[in-house]
């Protein structure tokens, strides 16, 4: 009984020898390698939003229009600047801020431009009565009828939304009306100084008649009436 327990050790002993000899032993699991992220490409550089707001701004600035609107105005001269600023850096807000530049600029043009014609409309009509009061379209025909085509040109234009041209022909119709009314002004006061040194000549001669009378009678000549 003895020998037999060493040798149920020795039995137990062997066995686990070769139950770890023939489990193989477990390869480390390996560590997957990370998929580079592919870069986003650049979005196109937005040079026709740019040129348009630059073309916009210029002409919005050319005419002043930003008085008559300054709200939308400064909101654009913002995005424009922002437009510029993210140029070539990033695209695609570049192109975002000139977008929304071009539409403030036109909101510029649509309310500015419309109180700017206005004005430019009125004072050629204040011009235009005070050269028809003197009824300039007479006494200065040919110069009267070409401001009044300019003034009827200007509102052509202006219906068909054409604000710097509009804006340009209402100022010349004014510059006429204004010129023609001085000349006007000046042949008026002319023929009214030619009957006044008229009626002062015809008033001399009497009084120089009537001395004579005078004269005559106090050296005892009879003077008929009509001599």
């Amino acid at each position: 009984m003895k020998r037999l327990v060493p040798l149920a050790a020795m039995i137990g002993a062997i066995s686990l020898v070769m139950s770890c000899a023939s489990t193989p032993p477990q390869k480390p699991t390996p560590t997957p390698t990370p998929t580079p992220t592919a870069e986003q490409p650049q979005a196109a550089a937005p040079d026709a939003e740019l040129a348009q707001a630059k073309d916009l701004k210029q002409k919005v600035d050319a005419l002043g229009l930003g008085d008559y609107d300054p709200q939308d105005y400064a909101a654009a001269n913002k995005d424009f600047q922002d437009g510029q600023d993210a140029y070539g850096k990033d695209n695609a807000a570049s192109k975002k801020s000139l977008d929304s530049a071009i539409k403030g600029y036109n909101a510029v043009l649509d309310t500015g431009g419309g109180q700017y014609l206005a004005k430019r409309q009125s004072d050629a009509e204040a011009s235009k009565k005070a050269a028809d009061d003197l009824k300039a379209s007479v006494a200065v025909k040919d110069d009267y009828a070409a401001a009044n085509d300019l003034y009827k040109k200007a509102l052509e234009e202006k219906t068909a939304k054409d604000i710097e041209n509009a804006g340009k022909d209402f100022a010349s119709a004014k510059d006429g009306f204004d010129a023609v009314a001085k000349t006007a002004q000046e042949k008026k006061d002319a023929a009214q100084q030619a009957m006044q040194d008229a009626q002062t000549g015809q008033s001399t001669s009497q009084q120089k008649a009537d001395e004579s009378e005078k004269a005559l009678k106090d050296e005892g000549f009879s003077v008929s009436s009509g001599q």
